[in-house]
């Protein structure tokens, strides 16, 4: 979510726990805090009252906490209203659970990471499905990182590369096992490559050729 556009049905039903003793709260709340120190030193504390339960919430549920917080700094650092960065962390953390929980049903031996799931959130949020994000993770040869690879995948989505294309490129180069520092560079070639006539699937081809990464088998050599 970001701070500078929200969307009008902006303000989310908050995850409660009904039954939480005292004594609970203050234990998590004192975790939270101890974890990042110089996360509370750093934001005001009409903001920290806001987003204090969320982060607590987010621990209790293993969200990517880290995240959260880069969020809430995100926020201060622009000077934004208190309850709208509450607004947009409990959106962010909205998806966080669900794409873990998509990616849990259709991966159930699959142990998730963090920056996993951030990647996973934001490629979904430019458009991937679940079932493309699990299709990449079933590549996968061994138990590498696929935040990389899942992060360059939604890139190439959100610049107009289809779905499907997209994934089917990424899966070969991740069960190829192409060094993540040459996939990381596939969206700034892509870009090098885009213009006026350029299709993003020429652009796509483009970016691989320049970046000497062989074309999938199967596919043509114009996409």
């Amino acid at each position: 979510m970001s701070f500078t556009r929200l969307p009008l049905m902006a303000r989310l039903p908050l995850t409660t726990r009904l039954v939480l003793a005292g004594a609970a709260h203050l234990v998590l709340a004192t975790a939270v805090g101890a974890q990042q120190p110089e996360f509370t030193a750093r934001v005001d504390a009409q903001t920290l009252a806001v987003v204090q339960p969320l982060l607590e919430d987010a621990l209790r549920d293993s969200l990517p906490v880290d995240a959260l917080r880069s969020k809430v700094l995100e926020g201060v650092a622009k000077r934004v209203p208190a309850a709208q960065i509450g607004r947009v962390v409990s959106e962010l953390a909205d998806e966080f659970r669900a794409v873990r929980t998509g990616l849990r049903e259709r991966l159930p031996s699959t142990v998730l990471a963090d920056a996993e799931i951030v990647a996973a959130a934001m490629a979904s949020r430019h458009g991937v499905a679940l079932d493309d994000l699990r299709a990449v993770w079933e590549s996968r040869p061994n138990g590498s990182s696929l935040d990389v690879a899942v992060t360059v995948l939604g890139e190439l989505v959100r610049r107009g590369v289809p779905a499907q294309e997209a994934t089917e490129v990424m899966s070969y180069l991740v069960q190829e096992r192409v060094p993540l520092s040459l996939a990381a560079q596939i969206p700034g070639k892509f870009d090098g490559a885009a213009g006026a006539g350029v299709s993003p699937v020429a652009a796509l081809t483009e970016a691989l050729r320049v970046l000497n990464i062989p074309n999938p088998s199967g596919r043509r050599p114009g996409g």
